[in-house]
């Protein structure tokens, strides 16, 4: 295996924690859907490396599957902070480059330090009220695929990574 190391020189022999932190940038860069994506575009970076270790390198990274897209979540946050979203948002909506989320009296700010926390979701930043969340994401096509990866969590369609589909 090889990787670029940021200056255009080729590494050669990428242990396991450089794979695993080059998949994660690639998961918030790009919007990879299978691990057959996730050994591509490790592939367009000079690592070659078989799908059943992408397969597990998601599942220990705890990398969810949400709608048709990988999202990765802060290790401290050990996968909990987005489970708790289906009881907690009652719905959302994109209104140009913005997402409303509605949620129940309370939960707000519990729901804005997720969505906060989500690396790869295409959020720059959220603002809770007692059971609103503001959240702006950089365009109004970001805003509408955040809205509908939340809307995909809160039917119960995230599973972990690993899972064969």
């Amino acid at each position: 295996m090889s990787v670029e190391d940021g200056v255009g020189r080729t590494q050669e022999g990428v242990d396991k924690g450089t794979r695993q932190n080059l998949i994660l940038r690639l998961i918030s860069e790009q919007s990879l859907g299978t691990q057959g994506d996730v050994v591509g575009a490790l592939a367009g970076v000079g690592v070659e490396v078989a799908q059943a270790t992408v397969s597990r390198d998601l599942a220990e990274l705890g990398v969810l599957k949400v709608g048709n897209r990988y999202l990765a979540l802060p290790h401290e946050s050990n996968m909990a902070g987005i489970e708790v979203l289906p009881s907690f948002v009652l719905r959302v909506t994109a209104a140009q480059n913005s997402v409303v989320v509605h949620t129940r009296d309370g939960t707000a700010g519990a729901v804005a330090n997720v969505l906060d926390r989500v690396k790869g979701l295409k959020i720059v930043g959220t603002v809770a009220g007692l059971d609103t969340v503001f959240a702006i994401s950089p365009d109004n096509e970001a805003a509408e695929e955040v809205a509908g990866l939340i809307a995909d969590v809160c039917r119960a369609k995230t599973r972990p990574a690993g899972t064969i589909e």
